[in-house]
């Protein structure tokens, strides 16, 4: 694991996985030692059983992170959560495949409703919340952008 320290920056460590395609429209991501996760064609393309598209993944890691960062700082704060759960939902631009110079394509807008019971006052709670989407690095991501480098490997690293 990569580890380096930028100026102005939080430390970076690096990550990894592997994405093999696995039939017509099937996809499996190997990440460290735990099962793969299988991803398939967004929808249009039928398939027995289908998996979750590319797009819901990542409304999935979005999901995930935000309630990590909501009970961290809720349980460094000292309140109590009796239940947490966010539902996610993403209005996703769409273009033909065929499209020479398609639109701008992917998620156009992100909307998560989160659900929590507890005792401590809603303004309480509303800090929790803006304070999750302030350290969770998917949030981050998505709303600030990363820069993202697509390349052609030198070999062909079967």
């Amino acid at each position: 694991m990569r580890e380096e320290i930028c100026a102005g920056m939080a430390m970076l460590r690096t990550i990894r996985s592997r994405t093999v395609v696995s039939g017509r429209v099937r996809q499996f991501t190997h990440i460290r030692d735990v099962p793969a996760i299988v991803v398939d064609e967004p929808g249009g393309i039928a398939d027995l059983e289908p998996a979750p598209e590319p797009l819901e993944v990542l409304l999935t890691a979005l999901g995930s992170d935000l309630t990590i960062a909501i009970r961290a700082n809720a349980t460094a704060r000292g309140i109590a959560l009796a239940h947490l759960a966010l539902d996610l939902e993403a209005d996703i631009a769409v273009a033909p495949m065929d499209m020479s110079a398609p639109p701008p394509l992917g998620l156009a807008a992100v909307r998560v409703e989160v659900h929590i019971v507890s005792d401590a006052p809603r303004q309480v709670l509303e800090a929790l919340i803006v304070r999750a989407a302030l350290r969770s690095p998917v949030a981050n991501t998505l709303h600030d952008g990363t820069e993202l480098k697509i390349a052609l490997a030198e070999g062909p690293g079967i």
